[in-house]
């Protein structure tokens, strides 16, 4: 499908408007830099002030598990439990876990409202094709599905990892190897329901964060397309294709880079929105390069990390056994 895209598109095309990017992109990957600044902070104003997580353990921590997450067919699957284990160290396991899905929370709440604008925009403000109007509807009708989905589950303070963990329960082994008990599950759904209510000032200011990372987003597509295209690019094109993006990379977190289903899906939208298939499929392998870059920089601070980690021995007695407290 990558091959296909950019012959599709024309090589000849798309690597002269890749070709002009010059030295713009180091804008481009710090705004890519920029946008895991939002969410880093999002993500500490999510800690009580019981636990302080300073700022660069947060950025590095989204670097690292955004990386892990672009490599494998995991996703989010690893993003999120890798930069719950970079920081349990320094705040503890409930402290990380609870903030890390409190953030996630008001991450997909964003992410709803930028389906159901961006659906908007694209239907009132182009003449597309049916095809591509049905996908609209279909995407933001999920959105809408999932938002229901979850206002329920807080509201109604629906505590689905108990739930699992109960079930888990029957089986003592699998129990054993987790080594979670039921009541720490609790405490962590309990950080979770009741953080609205311990911090409600902070609430807007989150939400302002999540917005921020989704407007460095549409900052970056206006001005990778407007490099491209060699002409000025309105915000609402660009708020387009920044939904599209976040769907597709939504839809597609088991292929790593999104390789292929990205230049092939952003080609046929930039081709519905009269900017040529050309400059979409350059817009998705400008960006994949910027991801590639914050890759290998989330994949090197992975390395540090780990070889940085103190090798503990265990206690030994005089004859060389050991000593379990």
């Amino acid at each position: 499908m990558f091959a296909w895209s950019i012959r599709a598109a024309g090589a000849a095309g798309v690597l002269a408007g890749i070709s002009r990017i010059g030295w713009w992109f180091s804008a481009i990957c710090a705004l890519g830099g920029v946008r895991f600044l939002m969410r880093g902070v999002a993500w500490r104003m999510c800690f009580d002030d019981a636990h302080r997580l300073p700022l660069s353990a947060a950025f590095r921590a989204a670097v690292v598990g955004d990386a892990l997450g672009n490599v494998t067919p995991f996703g989010v699957l690893i993003s999120e439990p890798s930069k719950i284990a970079l920081v349990r160290p320094r705040v503890g396991a409930a402290a990380a876990i609870s903030t890390v899905t409190t953030e996630n929370l008001f991450y997909i709440a964003s992410v709803i409202i930028v389906f159901v604008c961006g659906t908007a925009a694209l239907l009132l403000a182009f003449d597309v094709g049916d095809t591509l109007r049905r996908t609209a509807y279909l995407t933001v009708g999920a959105a809408v599905a999932c938002a229901v989905m979850m206002m329920w589950l807080l509201v109604r303070r629906v505590r689905i990892a108990s739930v699992m963990l109960a079930a888990v329960e029957s089986w003592p082994r699998l129990h054993r190897a987790i080594g979670v008990s039921r009541a720490g599950v609790a405490d962590v759904e309990n950080q979770v329901f009741g953080f609205t209510a311990r911090h409600p000032g902070r609430v807007p200011v989150i939400l302002g964060l999540e917005a921020g990372y989704h407007v460095a987003g549409v900052a970056e597509i206006w001005l990778t397309l407007t490099l491209i295209t060699g002409l000025p690019v309105g915000l609402i094109t660009a708020f387009v294709l920044e939904f599209v993006n976040r769907a597709i990379t939504i839809a597609f977190q088991f292929v790593p880079m999104w390789l292929g289903v990205d230049e092939a899906g952003t080609g046929a939208v930039a081709t519905a929105l009269h900017l040529g298939g050309a400059a979409g499929v350059g817009l998705a392998l400008v960006r994949k390069a910027r991801v590639a870059v914050w890759t290998a920089v989330g994949l090197a601070l992975f390395l540090m990390s780990r070889s940085s980690r103190p090798r503990i021995r265990p206690l030994t007695s005089a004859h060389g056994r050991p000593v379990v407290p």
